[in-house]
């Protein structure tokens, strides 16, 4: 896939996913209720880190990553988000093959809490959330100590590829809690179903590993563990 398809696929994505949710607030806006039901539209901003990146980055390995975001409270159901992030990876293989890359990526999905307020409860901040999100990274990397062997004439060569350019792209699903630990002080996890839209090019010389996504798989796992502050 091309990097302007994958573009387009991005901008379309977001657009729809926009749309979808101004459709259902305006649903949800149309319905007649008593002036004393009725919750505000927007409630409060939250800006969150990722303190599993951080923790997994500090222990070394192949990868590392940092990341935030920042999610808007709609009638307390609904929560869009959008995450920003940076990540890379230095790894050798045992045939001494090098890769090295590193970048920036962006998310931006939605977040639906699934608790619903029961009448007469205790209103509560904790939450139980179910969400997408849509993934896009664009980034350089190299390859070092490839060694090409020719089978018909005989004989090997090594190769080096420097600062290969890459778009790549995704969707996630995900799945977790959030509960306010303090006042205005929110801690959470979220377990995360990734999936590449944007697909290798058979035959072609493909990244290792995705900053934002992970190990180059058709599908992967991850969790996020966030310490976030309501304003």
């Amino acid at each position: 896939m091309s990097i302007l398809s994958a573009q387009s696929i991005y901008k379309f994505t977001i657009s729809l996913l926009f749309c979808l949710i101004i459709n259902s607030l305006q649903a949800q806006t149309d319905k007649k209720q008593p002036e004393k039901d009725k919750v505000k539209l927007l409630n409060s901003i939250t800006v969150q880190a990722d303190l599993a990146s951080i923790v997994i980055s500090s222990l070394g390995g192949d990868s590392y990553s940092l990341e935030g975001g920042v999610q808007v409270d709609l009638k307390h159901k609904y929560f869009p988000i959008v995450e920003l992030g940076f990540a890379g990876a230095n790894k050798v293989s045992i045939d001494d093959i090098g890769f090295k890359t590193s970048g920036l990526f962006g998310r931006l999905g939605i977040d639906i809490n699934l608790l619903s307020s029961k009448k007469d409860s205790k209103p509560t901040n904790n939450q139980f959330l179910a969400g997408i999100r849509l993934g896009m990274s664009n980034f350089e990397y190299d390859i070092t100590n490839v060694v090409i062997t020719d089978d018909y004439w005989g004989g090997s060569e090594t190769v080096i590829y420097n600062k290969i350019p890459a778009t790549k792209i995704w969707y996630e699903i995900i799945a977790g809690v959030r509960v306010e630990i303090f006042k205005n002080i929110f801690m959470g996890w979220t377990i995360r179903n990734r999936n590449l839209i944007s697909q290798d090019v058979s035959g072609a010389v493909s990244p290792w590993y995705i900053p934002g996504y992970g190990i180059n798989t058709g599908t992967n796992w991850g969790i996020n563990y966030t310490l976030g502050y309501k304003f």
